[in-house]
């Protein structure tokens, strides 16, 4: 008997380009953390520096994942336009606006990329959830830092 495809994790990808496969404990990204900006994709790739739908970066494995997972009356992933492994970092790129850090659809739609990097045997989760487009790039709406974060909610330093 045949067990159903959608209950099951993803197989690691392979990274194309890259000797010796990802590092371990990540997943593999279409861009190695030295050729992309730490805020997201870099401004040479054009339309696909706006992150506002499917790219060459897109991780489709992620992509499926939630559309698998989630159907396409969910609210939250409404709101998904493109998610990309980039060195190892899960980036969630939405349409909400800037004004909706820590939003209850950023956090869920963090929530929902730590339990694909989970799924997929990552040790040390990073997970961005990034707005739309505009004049400061796709800010950062929720994040994951990492084993000692412990909530998708974007924290601002003290001023000092």
């Amino acid at each position: 008997m045949r067990e159903d495809p959608r209950t099951q994790a993803p197989k690691p990808a392979a990274t194309p380009g890259r000797t010796g496969g990802p590092r371990p404990g990540t997943v593999p990204g279409t861009t190695a953390p030295e050729d992309v900006l730490a805020g997201g994709p870099d401004p040479g790739d054009g339309d696909d520096y706006r992150a506002d739908g499917p790219s060459r970066h897109t991780d489709h494995q992620a992509a499926e994942y939630f559309r698998t997972n989630w159907g396409p009356d969910d609210k939250a992933l409404k709101r998904l336009k493109d998610v990309r492994s980039v060195g190892g970092y899960l980036r969630i790129y939405t349409d909400l606006p800037e004004s909706a850090d820590n939003s209850l659809t950023a956090i869920i739609l963090c929530e929902r990329g730590l339990a694909y990097l989970r799924s997929r045997g990552v040790e040390d989760p990073v997970v961005f959830v990034q707005a739309e487009f505009g004049g400061n790039g796709n800010p950062v709406l929720a994040n994951l830092l990492g084993p000692s974060d412990r909530s998708c909610r974007v924290t601002h330093p003290a001023p000092g």
